[in-house]
């Protein structure tokens, strides 16, 4: 995370240092709540506040918003009071709205962020959002990482197991007849001896697609790892499945193009709900996105997008459905 802008630099929108100060304070009282900061980020952030008293300003001018919002009365009459003129009024403007876009990602970062803390200590392998990795497994498979993924690996004494505790992986498997490839997703499991496919955890979901083979996939009846298989299907190439609480739904067509399309550094959307786009941008991006104009959630989207080009996929929504992006810090955007 860099907090000197972004990156030291003075604001390309026109904006004033202050403006350009308190963005960097709101990105760091984002940041400061997250489980993981760690000491030399805490240290980093005190250099900051020390840096100046224009920093120290910009800390206390965050936190006295985010006060004056727990009564809208009297944010509303310090705002009018704080308006001598169009550019201080638009400026106060962005930061009210800055404001309110950090209480509400953080109002949702808690149960975002807590359970990823455990996952990531028994994991073997993470990446965070925005993040992709490919790995070489003990037996010679591969595995694609999406970002924001926690796998688990056995491969002792003959066992070929993977565990997904939390995100997606593509995997192209070894061929060994004599030991099975599983990989557990928690509500259900994928069992194959030489293929390639992705399986998606997603809280109590776990979802199969298969590329290239056959996989047979079972529903789990808890999440431990020594369920017994059952209510299981066999899955062909173009074929996807979900294992829930109630069991397995499917199998059903899937477009690898899509289901895949990470992998390329893309993401796909066919006649979704923006809603639902939201959800998969935050699974690939750090930060937050934030709808904030309930009547839009339900509107479609499609669309083929770069990942490494959030703002491109921005201005096709603001294009396409007449929204508004506003880009508060590097970690949180607000749709309106």
């Amino acid at each position: 995370m860099d907090h000197r802008d972004g990156q030291g630099n003075a604001p390309a929108d026109g904006g004033t240092d202050e403006d350009r100060l308190f963005s960097e304070a709101n990105a760091w009282f984002f940041r400061l709540q997250s489980d993981d900061l760690g000491p030399a980020e805490r240290a980093v952030f005190a250099e900051w506040l020390a840096r100046s008293p224009a920093h120290f300003r910009a800390w206390t001018d965050v936190q006295t918003l985010l006060e004056d919002l727990k009564e809208p009365a009297r944010a509303a009459y310090a705002e009018s009071r704080t308006a001598p003129s169009r550019r201080s009024a638009a400026a106060g403007v962005r930061r009210l709205a800055a404001a309110m876009a950090v209480l509400l990602a953080v109002g949702g970062l808690g149960v975002w962020r807590g359970p990823a803390l455990y996952q990531n200590a028994v994991a073997d392998q993470v990446t965070s959002a925005g993040q992709r990795r490919s790995l070489t497994l003990p037996d010679g498979s591969t595995a694609d990482m999406n970002g924001d993924t926690a796998l688990a690996l056995d491969f002792r004494d003959g066992e070929r197991r993977v565990r997904i505790l939390r995100g997606e992986a593509w995997f192209r498997v070894t061929r060994d007849p004599d030991h099975p490839f599983v990989v557990d997703g928690g509500a259900g499991a994928a069992r194959v001896l030489g293929t390639q496919f992705s399986v998606r955890r997603e809280d109590d979901r776990t979802t199969v697609t298969v590329g290239e083979g056959l996989v047979e996939v079972a529903a789990l009846r808890n999440a431990d790892n020594h369920a017994p298989w059952s209510d299981s299907v066999h899955l062909h190439p173009g074929e996807s499945v979900e294992a829930g609480p109630l069991g397995l739904s499917g199998p059903r067509a899937a477009d690898p193009a899509v289901a895949f399309a990470w992998r390329q550094g893309q993401i796909v959307f066919r006649q979704q709900s923006l809603a639902s786009v939201i959800a998969a941008l935050n699974r690939q991006w750090p930060g937050r996105v934030v709808l904030l104009n309930d009547d839009a959630a339900g509107r479609v989207v499609s669309g083929v997008f770069a990942l490494d080009r959030p703002d491109a996929v921005f201005d096709a929504l603001e294009r396409g459905l007449g929204i508004h992006a506003t880009r508060i810090t590097p970690y949180l955007t607000l749709l309106r």
